[in-house]
């Protein structure tokens, strides 16, 4: 499983929706924590969820209390998110 085509193609779906400029010319670093508000933060997550479940054929938990913080969220970049969605699920298969 590809997790960046993961990320891209939920970025994707929810944009569909959102009508964001940003996210249709999104790159490895573009900050979307700053591009996406709670709603579109959540529709994300929610859109990791069902993905990876789809994926894996087991739901993995993608939003925690270290996910939501402010300063430390793995939702800063591409590149961020996929690092901690690789730990989020070698977590959970343990």
């Amino acid at each position: 499983m590809n997790l960046r085509n993961v990320i891209l193609d939920a970025l994707k779906t929810i944009n569909e929706d959102l009508q964001c400029e940003a996210l249709e010319h999104i790159s490895e670093q573009t900050p979307l924590f700053e591009v996406l508000d709670s709603l579109g933060t959540l529709d994300l997550i929610l859109e990791l969820e069902s993905s990876l479940q789809n994926e894996l054929g087991r739901y993995i938990a993608v939003a925690n209390e270290q996910s939501m913080n402010c300063k430390e969220t793995p939702f800063k970049t591409i590149v961020t998110l996929e690092a901690y969605l690789a730990q989020r699920i070698e977590y959970e298969s343990h």
